[in-house]
């Protein structure tokens, strides 16, 4: 292999691989990037990414629901443009990115064969670039998971704790399949591979919430007081007395039903005793029961009733070994789409939803996957949504169109389950989950020598972009000039012109329409908009394009 000549650079380029060169740490990965250029990164050498909505393909469903997005086209430029509209917005992260065993990664249009000598070069550029502009995304209490196999585990975990710290990544274990045929395990030279690993990576705090989940039980457990909640196991609650510390802060007394008196250190807090034990239902023998047991024993302490069928918290535990199988997924797809999904083999919703479950902070809930696949994230979320329904969640899938993946396996399923429900194996009719969904593609707006050209250019062609900043997406009026848009009690003006004569216009509009405002509006000038065309403006929040845009668009593609 020929040696580089670095005296035929050229001075900047030069100094590009010094700076690279100087920021490798003494330990971490180092591979080729110069040899392993991506082709869409010279297609984008003269143009900046946009998005133009796909019409006929919108869903709605509810208008009060949250609107999820779909774009189709390459994910680094679908990130490029999530990074001026959602930078530091998403929540939870979670992609399925090619494995890199020999022939299921395409990079420049080819499928990295596993004799490639650049096998793992190629396809740690290809990820590198992606991840970066990920973590950008991010909100400070965000948190990302990776799926990935063998093949490239220990090159992926080096690079991710080079982009987020070697303190703020975990591993996960995923026991992706069952037993074979018959119950029996298929035979190999060695092993069998059940598992594959879920990289769990953290913004800035690490921290994830307790799993929730269905009790596995070893012992069948009875059910003495004929609660008709069904049967359950009496979990231990309260210390012995001798082990008890009256200074404890959940040291006090309850009563049970016959009158007598515990006094003792709890597990609980007495609002949460308080709770359960109030929490009371008729049995079949028309008695009151709570969901605190007392025991047949009038001196029996209280315990609290773990029924075998409901989900309760736990701590969160590194080995997933009941979140679903490869073969649980594929069925999911095939029988949806009512065609053999088998090589597509993608994740079951059981497992992305616990992921998501336990990365949710409480508030509303933006999930992000940018290798979507069959669109099994955006699937794993609406049944998420149906146990938070006291707040919003919604999802944006990102996904190119190889072999179809869009817009014959993504889509569909996607529709199917927002819209018009399907049939199970069974032939069971299986209810949709309500919301909306807009469609979108990547575009390009070209280069121009002229910035202020460029400027008019990319302000004229950023009106989906805008819509996705905000969520706000019905056009309820177009001019020349200016659009309005109206949401939910949200209106977003966008004003286009160099000139201000439809300005006046624009605010007659926005005066008469109810709700919070926000208006975005051209300018030339880098500092922001001139006060003076707005001095009697109330009520409206004002945001000047496009330079915004081009800031975020210069540090990623360095036009």
């Amino acid at each position: 292999m020929a040696k580089k000549d670095y005296s035929k650079l050229e001075k900047d380029d030069l100094l590009k691989v010094i700076e690279k060169l100087e920021s490798r740490k003494k330990y971490g990965l180092i591979w080729d990037e110069e040899k392993t250029k991506e082709q869409f990164e010279k297609e984008s050498e003269n143009a900046l990414p946009v998005l133009k909505e796909v019409k006929g393909k919108e869903i709605k469903t509810d208008a009060s629901k949250p609107t999820n997005i779909l774009i189709e086209g390459d994910n680094y430029h679908a990130l490029s443009v999530l990074n001026y509209t959602h930078q530091g917005k998403i929540d939870v992260i979670y992609i399925d990115p090619p494995y890199n065993r020999g022939g299921d990664f395409k990079y420049n249009d080819k499928y990295v064969e596993k004799d490639d000598s650049y096998k793992h070069s190629k396809w740690l550029t290809f990820l590198n670039k992606r991840l970066r502009l990920a973590k950008n995304l991010l909100h400070e209490e965000g948190v990302m998971f990776v799926s990935i196999d063998d093949s490239e585990q220990a090159q992926l975990r080096l690079l991710l704790n080079e982009i987020f710290g070697e303190d703020n990544v975990d591993v996960m274990v995923w026991r992706k399949s069952g037993y074979g045929r018959d119950g029996k395990m298929k035979n190999t030279t060695t092993f069998r591979k059940d598992h594959e690993y879920i990289l769990v990576c953290y913004k800035y705090e690490k921290k994830l919430n307790k799993i929730n989940e269905t009790p596995e039980f070893q012992n069948e457990y009875g059910n003495p007081d004929n609660d008709p909640r069904g049967p359950y196991k009496a979990g231990s609650i309260s210390r012995r007395e001798s082990a008890s510390n009256p200074e404890h802060e959940n040291f006090y007394t309850v009563v049970s039903p016959s009158g007598k008196k515990f006094t003792r250190q709890f597990d609980i807090p007495k609002d949460d005793f308080d709770s359960l034990n109030s929490d009371i239902v008729e049995n079949t023998d028309g008695k009151k029961v709570s969901r605190i047991y007392w025991g047949a024993k009038d001196n029996a302490v209280p315990a609290i009733k773990i029924f075998i069928f409901e989900e309760r918290s736990i701590t969160p535990y590194s080995v997933l070994l009941t979140k679903g199988t490869t073969t649980e997924g594929t069925k999911e797809v095939s029988e949806i789409l009512d065609k053999d999904c088998s090589k597509m083999r993608p994740k079951p919703t059981r497992l992305i939803k616990t992921l998501i479950q336990l990365a949710d902070k409480g508030k509303d809930l933006t999930v992000l996957d940018f290798f979507a696949g069959t669109g099994t994230t955006g699937h794993a979320l609406l049944k998420y949504a149906l146990d938070i329904k006291e707040k919003e969640a919604k999802f944006i899938l990102c996904t190119n169109d190889d072999e179809g993946i869009c817009t014959e396996y993504c889509y569909p399923r996607i529709y199917k389950v927002m819209k018009t429900g399907y049939k199970n194996k069974d032939g069971q009719k299986i209810k949709p989950h309500v919301g909306n969904l807009k469609y979108f593609k990547t575009a390009f707006v070209k280069n121009s020598i002229s910035r202020d050209d460029m400027k008019l250019r990319i302000t004229r062609e950023c009106t989906e972009m805008l819509c996705l900043r905000e969520g706000i997406f019905d056009e309820v009026k177009a001019k020349p000039d200016y659009h309005i848009f109206e949401q939910n009690g949200r209106i977003m003006g966008v004003y286009y012109s160099m000139e201000r004569d439809s300005l006046a216009q624009l605010k007659k509009e926005l005066d008469k329409m109810e709700g919070e405002k926000i208006l975005y509006c051209f300018t030339f000038d880098p500092l922001g908009l001139d006060k003076n065309d707005f001095a009697e403006w109330q009520g409206v929040s004002l945001e000047p394009i496009p330079q915004k845009i081009l800031d975020i668009y210069e540090q990623i593609y360095e036009y």
